[in-house]
C-alpha cells in the first residue's frame, strides 16, 4: 500500500482539528464570559465599586461583545477569519491582563471592554465551519460546536462559582489564568485555522460604524430602560437614533458593490428561519440564566429556593451543560438525515415542555435540576439545528454576513429577554431574612413567558418545514405527476 505524502497527511490533520480548534477557542472565550458575571460580586466588593458602576461594567461587556460578533464575521472576507479568530483572542488576552491588574473600578470597566471582542469567537466559528465545510460532514460539524457551547456553560457556571467561594479574594489569578488560556487558543488558531478566502476591495467602514452605532443604540435603552424608565427621553431618543442608524446602514449596504453585508443573502432558504430560531433560543436561555441560579439560591425562608451557594447553584447547572454538550452531538450526526427545521420543532417543544412543568414543579431542587435538564437537551439540539439552517444554502463568501447578523439579533434579543423577565421578577417581592426576593409566582410567570416563546419558535420551524410541500401541491395541477420529494 503506498504511504501518503507529508502534504496529504497535514491537510487531513487541518481538516480533522478544524473544527475542534474553533470549539475550543469558543469555550474559552463563552467560559470567560460566564465567569466573569458569576465572580462580578467579589470582584466590586475588592475594589468597592458602587452598584452603579458594577452595572455599568455588566452593560459594556455586553454591548461591545454583542457588537463584536456581530460584526467580526462580516469582515472575514476582507481581513480573513483566521486573522479575526486569532484577534479575538488577543483581545481576550489582553483585557483580562488589564483586568486581572486593575486597581479600580474604572480600569476594570476598560479591561472588559477590551476583552469583549473575544466573545465574537462564537459566531465566528460558525462562519468558519461554513467556510470550510459542506455536504454530509456540515451538520456533523455543527453538532461538536453545540457540544463545545455547552461544556463552555458548564465550565463558566462551576468554575466562576468555585472562586466566588472556595478562592476567594483569588480573582486576579482567574484573569490571569484566561489570558494565558487565550494566549495558547489564539496561537493554535494562528497556526493551524486556513486563511480563508479574503476578497481584494476597501473595507466597508461606513457599513462597519453605522451597524455597530445602531447595535449600541439600540441596546442601551434595552438594559438601561428600567433604571431610567422606559417614557424617559434618554430612551425613547436613544431608539429613535437606533432606527436611524440602523436605516442608514440598510441604504448604505444596499447601494454599495462591496457592502459589509450581502442583504441579498438574507433571502437564501433557511436564512430567515435560522435567524428566527437565534432569537427565541437566546430569548429563552436568558430567561433560565437569570432566574435558575437566582431561584436556587433563595433561602427557604422566601417560600423556594434551597439557599444554596453560588458553587452549589453552579454544580445544579452541570446537567444543564451537560445535556447540551450530549444532544448536541448527537443532532449533529442526525442532521443528514433529519431536516433542521424538523428537529427545531421537536427541539423547541422539548424547551417548552420543560418551561411549563418548571413552572408548575419547583418544590424541590431536584426537581428543578432535571426539569433544567430536559430544557438543556432541547437547548443543544437547536442550536445545532439553527446553525445548520442559518448557513447551509449560503454561499461562503456571503456566510460571515448572515451569521453576524444573527448573532446581532441574538443579542438584542436576549437582552430584552432579561429586561422582561427582570420586570416580571419585580412584580411582587416578598421579604426574608431582612431581604426581598421575587414571588416563587414571579418565576413561574417569567418561565411561562420563556414557554411561550419556544412553543411559537417550534410552530414557526414547523410552519417552514411544511411550506415547500405546500408550494409543491399548489403548483402540480390536474393531470400533472407530483414530484419526488425523495
Amino acid at each position: 500500500m503506498r504511504a501518503l505524502s507529508p502534504a496529504v497527511n497535514r491537510t487531513t490533520w487541518a481538516d480533522r482539528a478544524l473544527v475542534p480548534i474553533l470549539g475550543v477557542c469558543l469555550l474559552v472565550s463563552t467560559a470567560a464570559y460566564l465567569m466573569v458575571f458569576t465572580m462580578l460580586g467579589q470582584i466590586g466588593a475588592s475594589l468597592r465599586a458602587s452598584g452603579t458602576m458594577v452595572n455599568w461594567i455588566v452593560i459594556a461587556t455586553i454591548i461591545t461583545a454583542t457588537v463584536s460578533a456581530a460584526i467580526f464575521p462580516a469582515l472575514g472576507s476582507v481581513v480573513g477569519q483566521r486573522r479575526l479568530m486569532a484577534a479575538a483572542m488577543a483581545c481576550l488576552a489582553v483585557g483580562s491582563l488589564v483586568s486581572a491588574a486593575a486597581p479600580d473600578a474604572a480600569t476594570l470597566l476598560i479591561g472588559r471592554i477590551i476583552a469583549a471582542p473575544g466573545f465574537a469567537a462564537g459566531s465566528l466559528s460558525i462562519a468558519i465551519v461554513r467556510e470550510h465545510v459542506s455536504g454530509a460532514r456540515l451538520p456533523r460539524a455543527y453538532g461538536v460546536i453545540a457540544a463545545f457551547a455547552g461544556a463552555a456553560a458548564g465550565v463558566g457556571f462551576t468554575a466562576g462559582g468555585a472562586v466566588e467561594e472556595v478562592a476567594t479574594g483569588d480573582w486576579r489569578s482567574v484573569f490571569v489564568a484566561v489570558a494565558a488560556v487565550s494566549v495558547v487558543a489564539g496561537g493554535v488558531a494562528a497556526a493551524s485555522l486556513p486563511g480563508g478566502s479574503i476578497v481584494s476591495r476597501r473595507p466597508d467602514v461606513p457599513g462597519a460604524l453605522l451597524l455597530a452605532g445602531g447595535l449600541v443604540a439600540a441596546l442601551l435603552p434595552i438594559t438601561e430602560g428600567a433604571a431610567w424608565g422606559w417614557a424617559s427621553w434618554r430612551v425613547i431618543g436613544l431608539f429613535a437614533m437606533a432606527l436611524v442608524l440602523l436605516a442608514a446602514w440598510l441604504v448604505t449596504e444596499l447601494r454599495r458593490a462591496d457592502p459589509l453585508v450581502r442583504l441579498g443573502a438574507l433571502a437564501l432558504p433557511g436564512v430567515v428561519g435560522g435567524t428566527l430560531l437565534f432569537l427565541v433560543t437566546a430569548a429563552t436561555v436568558a430567561i433560565l440564566n437569570l432566574t435558575v441560579p437566582a431561584f436556587l439560591e433563595a433561602p427557604v425562608a422566601a417560600g423556594y429556593g434551597t439557599a444554596a451557594s453560588v458553587l452549589s447553584a453552579g454544580l445544579d447547572l452541570l446537567p444543564f451543560a451537560l445535556a447540551i454538550t450530549v444532544t448536541g452531538f448527537l443532532v449533529g450526526r442526525l442532521g443528514s438525515r433529519l431536516p433542521a427545521r424538523i428537529v427545531a420543532v421537536f427541539t423547541l417543544a422539548c424547551e417548552a415542555l420543560a418551561l411549563v412543568l418548571l413552572s408548575v414543579f419547583h418544590n424541590a431542587g431536584d426537581q428543578v435540576v432535571t426539569l433544567v435538564a430536559i430544557f438543556g437537551v432541547g437547548h443543544g439540539g437547536t442550536l445545532a439545528a439553527e446553525y445548520v439552517l442559518l448557513t447551509e444554502a449560503v454561499p461562503a463568501a456571503s456566510v460571515g454576513g448572515t451569521t453576524g447578523i444573527a448573532t446581532g439579533i441574538d443579542g438584542i434579543s436576549g437582552s430584552v429577554a432579561s429586561a422582561v423577565t427582570t420586570a416580571l421578577l419585580a412584580t411582587r417581592l416578598v421579604h426574608a431574612d431582612g431581604t426581598a426576593f421575587p414571588s416563587a409566582a414571579d418565576y413561574s410567570r417569567a418561565w411561562l413567558v420563556g414557554a411561550a416563546v419556544a412553543a411559537a419558535g417550534a410552530l414557526a420551524a414547523a410552519v417552514g418545514a411544511a411550506a415547500p410541500a405546500v408550494r409543491a401541491r399548489r403548483h402540480s395541477g390536474p393531470g400533472r405527476r407530483m414530484p419526488d420529494v425523495n
